[in-house]
Parts: structure tokens; sequence; C-alpha cells
């Protein structure tokens, strides 16, 4: 089976009229080709994201490859770069994002490149997932930890993860002391999260502004 075509549309984004399942295939080889270390591979959410060394850190950057069906026999792709525990402010990230996106539209050998990933997800003939589809959220476990330690007891941590409603009721109650007590406790909870049960609860579900992230 040849490679399916892919075209772009912008530097982050490209679109397909092939089979999405051959598409997500032909993405992920890509990804090991140039060496990335697959960390996430859903075909039911649409997304296959890698990780490559950055500094001290074995799987700091990552890129995160979102696929979506904006419309009937499309497959839409979407890419995103990301650090894990740092903000990527000299856009390195992005600009391995980019680099990523070039090389996509180039045929491949996806038998050489089989998936392997750290959790197994099962093959699924599903097509790729509407556009509703909750994609990476750009929250940060480092962040998080620091908002939660210095701003915790007026909710700084609420608002900044989506959680406005909880961020207003910690504000009105930071006179209490209770949001306080609250957040060491979650001060703790966040730095005893792996990095893939962060991303679990903060970057791939929607967060509602009255909803307890545990």
């Amino acid at each position: 089976m040849g490679s399916p075509t892919i075209t772009k549309l912008s530097d982050l984004v490209l679109r397909s009229h092939a089979d999405y399942e051959a598409v997500f295939e032909h993405v992920a080889a890509h990804l090991q080709a140039e060496g990335g270390t697959i960390k996430i591979a859903d075909r039911a959410k649409g997304a296959v994201e890698a990780s490559w060394k950055y500094g001290i850190n074995p799987f700091g950057l990552r890129v995160t490859v979102h696929f979506s069906s904006p419309e009937e026999g499309i497959v839409e792709l979407s890419l995103t770069g990301s650090f894990v525990d740092a903000i990527d402010t000299w856009g390195t990230a992005k600009k391995k994002a980019k680099a990523i996106a070039e090389v996509l539209p180039s045929p491949i050998d996806v038998a050489a490149w089989p998936i392997r990933e750290q959790v197994s997800v099962p093959p699924s003939t599903q097509p790729a997932p509407a556009g509703g589809t909750v994609h990476h959220r750009g929250k940060r476990k480092v962040l998080m930890a620091l908002l939660v330690f210095f701003g915790g007891g007026i909710g700084l941590h609420k608002f900044y993860a989506g959680n406005w409603g909880w961020g207003l009721i910690y504000l009105a109650a930071c006179t209490t002391g209770i949001p306080v007590l609250l957040s060491l406790v979650e001060f703790i909870k966040v730095l005893c999260l792996s990095q893939e049960e962060f991303d679990k609860r903060y970057n791939y579900q929607a967060v509602r502004a009255f909803q307890w992230v545990w």
C-alpha cells in the first residue's frame, strides 16, 4: 500500500482525503523516523504524540498531532509543539512541530516503523474524530505546581486550569485560610502525578468552571 497523499494548508495544519487509519499510521511512522518516541497513540481521541530528548529530560520535547474530520472524507491534521515541565519561551517546540509538518507529506515505509507506545492502544477502524475533540490544552505541570504553591490561597491554579468557578470560590474564601489548606493538599497531589496522569486530567479533557479536577 502506498503512502497517503497529504497536503499542507499552513505551517502546522495539513489535510488528506485518504483513509484515517492509513494517515494515522503514516504520521506515527514519520514521528519515529525523525527520532521521536511515541508517548500517545489514541485513535479514538484522534491524537498521536512523540517525545524527544531536551536538556536533561529524555522526553522533554513533545510534538502532538491532532486528527479531526471537518467534513466527510477529509482527515485534517493540526500539530502542536510543547515541553514537559517547561515553557516554550524561544519557540523551539513550535519549530520542531513545523519541521515535522514539513516531512509528513513525504512517502514512508509504514511497515518499517510500527507504532510502539508506552500504553498500548488497540487499533480500530473507526473514522477520524469529529471537530469537537479536545486537543492538548497546553497546561504545564511545573507551572501548575508553582501556582498552587504560591497562589493556591487565592485560587490562581484554578483559573489556570480553567476551573474559574472554583477560582472565584477560593478567592472569596481566602481570608478563612481554608483555600490555603486545600491548595497544600493539591500541591502534593500535583507533584505525585506522572506527566501522563497530569495530561489526562488537565490537557485531554474539557474542564468546566465548577468541575473539581482531582
